[in-house]
Order: structure tokens, then C-alpha cells, then sequence
């Protein structure tokens, strides 16, 4: 594992899962920085207070940290954490874009739209602005290793509400599997976790929090987050659902479908064919394969290589 002497940047690490990651990066000699701006889970701001206290936990036990407490979802400021992190380092290898708010609540029925955009501003705006900040730095480097979180969550719970925090998690689903299929042309890989483990957040619920406590202890999500934060990371554009010492990867899959048919009629007769089979899901590797997938069953036609669409960029 080289994540030894690696500057590492952790989003919302004041707590929780963030925590976790840093420590377990610190144990194995990374160089930390400990970004939380002590908000709350609808999206206030505080102080950097919890960010200082896992700063000093870290340097207590040997390791190198530094405490910071801006806001992600402030361009402003995300220009100010990578500012400060190369004053005392000099360089960024790693970034984990952890920070996300749960949001304030509000019924599918009375949106809340200020509450909802609030979350995505930390969890998606947030994540897309920091890794905009350390762009230019690691692909002057030709090496960065980028891990944003994304949540079980996208699968759907069913629980109604205003769905914002799914919403988020599902836009860095997305973020990742496409911006990571084009960043290993510039040294860096992209990926992202699908987390359970226990947490503030998953204390909102009687139900996840009698899961997370009984299953998901919070530092058995940190293994596999090291791991793609490594150099020995194989992959890019990829997610991962982990937690209680397991990884496992999360995609996306079609089916062959019902072809042929113009009526709407057509497509709800045969709608078995429509849904599909699990025994005869295809994974696309990405948006190109999808679209010569679609097309082969539609009309036995063969799409041909399009630069610029789908192409995966050799990693360097």
C-alpha cells in the first residue's frame, strides 16, 4: 500500500465516517488535512472546532494533520482549503469528497426548495467544486487519487419525502462514472464508496440506526476507502458499496428489451421483455457501449468508435 507521505484532503472528516478515513490514512502515513466547517445536518454553518479536535487526535498519535474550516459548497473557499494544504505540503495526491448534510425534512407533497438545493450544494456542488481545485495540481503532478461518497440511498428506500439527500447521492453516482472515465488522462483516478456505517446521519432513524449500530460498525467502511485512495487503485469511473469488512462493486445494467414495436400498446403487452430477466442483464462499461447496445438489438446495427464519446482515456 503507498498511501505513505501522501497529502490527503477529507471533506466533513469532524466526525462520523470522515473520522475514519482519516485516521486509518494517518496510520498509514499520510499527511492529513481535516476539513469540517462544524455544520449542522440541515446545512448551518459552525466552527472548525470538530475538525481541530480529530487534528490533534491524529498528531497525538504520531501522524501529520492540519485542521480546516471552510465551506465546500463556496468556491471561494475550496480555493482557500488547496491553498493552505500546499502552503504546509507542497502537493495534493488524495482527495475524499465526504461532506453531505441530510437536510432539513420536507414532504414530497410541500417542498422545501432552499432545504433541497442545500444539499445538494454541500454533497454534489460541493464535491465538483473541490475537485475543480485540485485539478490543475494533480494533473501537473500526473497523479491524484479522488474518492467521492455516494449512498445506498440511490437504490430507493420507498419513504417518500422531498428525496434530496438520495438526489445528491445519486448526482455523484453519475459525477463519477463519468468524470472518472476521462481523468486517467491526466494521471488521476476517480471512484466512489456507497458507505454504511454508523453515523450522525444515520442516527435520524430508529430503523438505520438499529442497522448501522448492529451491523455497521464506522471504521469497517475505512479499508476500502484506503484502498482506492492507494497507487496500487486499478480502476477509475467505478463504485463501490462497503462497509462490515465487505466491498463489493455497484454498476448500472440493461436488458435486451422489446424491439420492433411503435404502439404504446406494443411495449405494455410485452412488458416481461420490457422489464427483463436478471439472467440476461448486460453491464455497459460506459455511455457508448449502452448506446451500441441499444441500437445492435433495435436494428442489427453496429455504432462504430466516436472520439470523444465513450472513448476511456489510457490511464497513465
Amino acid at each position: 500500500m503507498s498511501v505513505k507521505d501522501r497529502v490527503a484532503i477529507i471533506t466533513g472528516s469532524g466526525g462520523g465516517l470522515g473520522r475514519e478515513y482519516a485516521l486509518l490514512l494517518a496510520s498509514q502515513g499520510a499527511k492529513v488535512v481535516i476539513n469540517d466547517y462544524g455544520g449542522t445536518l440541515e446545512g448551518q454553518a459552525g466552527s472548525a472546532t470538530r475538525a481541530q479536535a480529530v487534528a490533534d487526535e491524529i498528531k497525538q498519535a504520531g501522524g501529520i494533520a492540519i485542521a480546516d474550516g471552510h465551506d465546500v459548497s463556496v468556491k471561494a473557499d475550496t480555493l482557500k482549503i488547496v491553498e493552505r494544504t500546499m502552503a504546509e505540503f507542497g502537493r495534493i495526491d488524495i482527495l475524499i469528497n465526504n461532506a453531505g448534510i441530510s437536510g432539513k425534512p420536507s414532504s414530497h407533497a410541500d417542498l422545501d426548495g432552499a432545504a433541497f438545493m442545500r444539499v445538494l450544494e454541500i454533497g454534489v456542488l460541493g464535491s465538483q467544486l473541490m475537485t475543480s481545485a485540485v485539478w490543475n495540481i494533480m494533473e501537473k503532478q500526473n497523479y491524484g487519487r479522488i474518492v467521492n461518497i455516494s449512498s445506498d440511498a440511490i437504490i430507493g428506500f420507498g419513504a417518500g419525502g422531498d428525496c434530496a439527500y438520495a438526489a445528491s447521492k445519486g448526482a455523484t453516482f453519475a459525477l463519477t462514472r463519468d468524470l472518472g472515465r476521462f481523468s486517467p488522462s491526466s494521471g488521476i483516478k476517480i471512484n466512489a464508496i456507497l458507505p454504511s456505517g454508523h453515523s450522525r446521519m444515520t442516527d435520524l432513524s430508529d430503523g438505520s440506526k438499529f442497522i448501522t449500530e448492529t451491523y455497521f460498525a464506522a471504521k469497517k467502511v475505512a479499508p476500502m476507502m484506503v484502498a482506492l485512495c492507494s497507487e496500487e487503485c486499478p480502476v477509475s469511473g467505478e463504485c463501490f458499496a462497503t462497509g462490515a469488512d465487505r466491498a463489493a462493486r455497484i454498476t448500472l445494467a440493461t436488458f435486451p428489451g422489446h424491439t420492433n414495436e411503435t404502439t404504446p400498446e406494443g411495449f405494455l403487452e410485452n412488458w416481461p421483455a420490457v422489464f427483463g430477466d436478471v439472467k440476461d442483464a448486460y453491464i455497459p462499461t460506459n455511455t457508448l457501449d449502452h448506446v451500441r447496445y441499444g441500437v445492435k438489438h433495435a436494428s442489427g446495427l453496429d455504432v462504430p468508435d466516436i472520439e470523444g464519446f465513450g472513448i476511456v482515456p489510457d490511464a497513465k
